[in-house]
């Protein structure tokens, strides 16, 4: 029986020995695993709950760009103040010759003209309505990307016997492209601009009234006009009908190209700017083409 219980006592310690030694290899492994986990940054473990943002091939976060089918809702700027031809940007590469196109500032004699820029936009049909109940005519000029996202506007812009004229694909500062980036964004607005326009299109305006020779000399290959403006009421800088028909009645004289552009305030203003302009004696006309 002595035996029996030494034997046991021993097994007992030889237990506890293994346990310990055990013990011991662990707790000297945790530290390094220890380690490893906290390497990790929280932000390495992604949130079911939250989508991945894309990333291009640059690696870098892409801009949420305007793509073709999306219209401008509105441009960076206006169509503002006096224009006149800027300084060409240097291209090296590409040699052109002078350009002697003329771009129109102006109507006839006793004529004024309306014109409508940066549309077709969700406004547009109201303004066609308006238009209409005034039997009045105006010269639109519309982008190319717009254009694509309301064509059912310049189509009936057409058949209600107004202008249309081309305003660019995406409004850039044209006289600050080089020629081939010019020759680019003309051609890529204006071809989807003709898909809804049986019409041959052939006035132009620069966004901005910015232009150059370049410009110029992209406008004369495409057999068409440039036309500016000679009155500025800044439609743009105010959401009241009133002060934009005081400012065109306020500036309007015998010749006006009246730039204006295609928003609410503008469109409410239209009959009493329509009125203004036929009570002064003028009859209102389109900007007349080749």
């Amino acid at each position: 029986m002595g035996r029996l219980n030494m034997k046991l006592s021993r097994c007992s310690i030889i237990s506890m020995l293994t346990i310990l030694l055990l013990t011991g290899c662990e707790q000297a492994a945790t530290p390094g695993v220890a380690s490893a986990l906290a390497s990790v940054s929280p932000a390495a473990s992604p949130d079911p709950n939250v989508a991945p943002k894309p990333v291009s091939d640059t690696g870098v976060l892409p801009t949420n760009n305007t793509s073709a089918a999306t219209p401008i809702k509105e441009p960076v700027g206006f169509e503002n103040g006096s224009p006149k031809e800027e300084p060409v940007v240097s291209d090296e590469k590409k040699q052109t010759k002078k350009s002697a196109l003329k771009p129109i500032y102006s109507v006839g004699k006793g004529q004024v003209a309306i014109t409508i820029d940066d549309g077709p936009t969700k406004y547009t049909e109201e303004l066609l309505k308006v238009l209409k109940e005034q039997n009045t005519h105006v010269t639109f000029f519309f982008i190319g990307q717009n254009a694509a996202a309301f064509p059912q506007s310049v189509t009936e812009a057409v058949y209600e016997g107004h202008e249309v004229g081309y305003h660019s694909d995406t409004h850039p500062h044209m006289s600050q492209m080089t020629y081939d980036a010019q020759e680019n964004e003309f051609n890529s607005g204006l071809n989807k601009l003709i898909k809804f326009n049986k019409h041959p299109v052939t006035l132009f305006r620069p966004p901005y009234g910015a232009y150059n020779n370049d410009t110029k000399l992209v406008t004369e290959e495409h057999h068409m006009q440039m036309v500016l403006w000679n009155e500025d009421p800044k439609d743009w800088a105010t959401t009241d009908p009133s002060k934009v028909v005081k400012s065109v009645l306020a500036q309007v004289q015998s010749g006006s190209i009246i730039v204006m552009h295609d928003h609410p305030s503008t469109i409410a203003a239209l009959p009493d700017i329509i009125k203004g302009v036929r009570k002064k004696g003028y009859t209102l006309v389109t900007v007349p083409h080749g």
